[in-house]
């Protein structure tokens, strides 16, 4: 099976970054590398080889860390097509469906993941019969969503949101790029004030949790995008919306006000 070993970097960004790794092989991946002295440094404790960067994206908190790496390692770095001339050392294309990684019945398979940067890809963990996680770069964070100020769309986002992450089963385990928990939470109770399972949740909230996708859809404002809650307060607030696309693009909005 495939082991995830989160590497958080306390950094104003708050990065993540995942050595996804193989204990029979010894075969390892590193996701969106921030700081290649600490990934070089839990690489040798645990024994494992580096084969392989995965870009999510074009974004330097996400690829600062490639070239250092790959010196190293001689690791193969992978991204999106689109990002080609943006990612340090890239050497090959990733594309939607393409298998990353294998460990026994396990694999990291490739979603084509547009909005917070149309050259966005995100990593799922899957077995022959359900998918296990995703990791998500800046497109899904826990009780939030990514920006789009940088190379984004925010109705790209809405549509990968809306197609792709709200369909993913409760159990799956969400892994993103950055921990924007506290920021995220605190707008959540400005804009979904009557959302008693987070106000439950925040109780038992440990440090770096990982959440599960069926509590995201209870506690992220931009999966209750049609609860009294949400759109009650949006009213309130003299904000004008007709569906849940322009409730989420509102949403986008104040949040980057915040």
């Amino acid at each position: 099976m495939i082991e995830i070993l989160p590497i958080f970097t306390h950094s104003p960004l708050r990065n993540f970054s995942y050595i996804v790794y193989s204990n029979r092989t010894g075969e390892a991946y590193v996701i969106d590398p921030f700081d290649a002295k600490s990934i070089l440094t839990y690489t040798k404790q645990f024994g494992v080889k580096i084969k392989g960067i995965l870009n999510t994206h074009e974004h330097g908190d996400h690829t600062q860390g490639n070239l250092e790496l790959k010196e190293e390692t001689k690791a193969i770095i992978y991204g999106h097509t689109n990002a080609k001339d943006k990612i340090p050392g890239l050497d090959q294309i990733l594309k939607e469906g393409d298998i990353v990684f294998s460990a026994e019945e396990e694999s990291l398979v490739v979603w084509d993941t547009p909005g917070h940067t149309f050259s966005h890809l995100s990593f799922v963990r899957k077995n022959p019969n359900t998918i296990l996680g995703i990791f998500s770069g800046d497109t899904l964070f826990n009780a939030g969503v990514g920006n789009c100020f940088r190379g984004g769309d925010p109705n790209a986002l809405y549509d990968t949101i809306q197609s792709r992450f709200e369909t993913l089963p409760d159990t799956c385990l969400l892994y993103p790029g950055h921990d924007y928990w506290d920021n995220n939470l605190k707008f959540s109770c400005h804009i979904d004030p009557e959302n008693e399972f987070r106000n439950s949740y925040k109780t038992s909230l440990k440090p770096f949790q990982v959440s599960e996708i069926g509590a995201e859809k209870k506690l992220n404002p931009f999966f209750r995008r049609n609860t009294d809650s949400v759109k009650d307060r949006l009213t309130e607030l003299k904000e004008s919306f007709s569906d849940e696309r322009s409730v989420f693009l509102t949403l986008r909005r104040l949040r980057d006000q915040w």
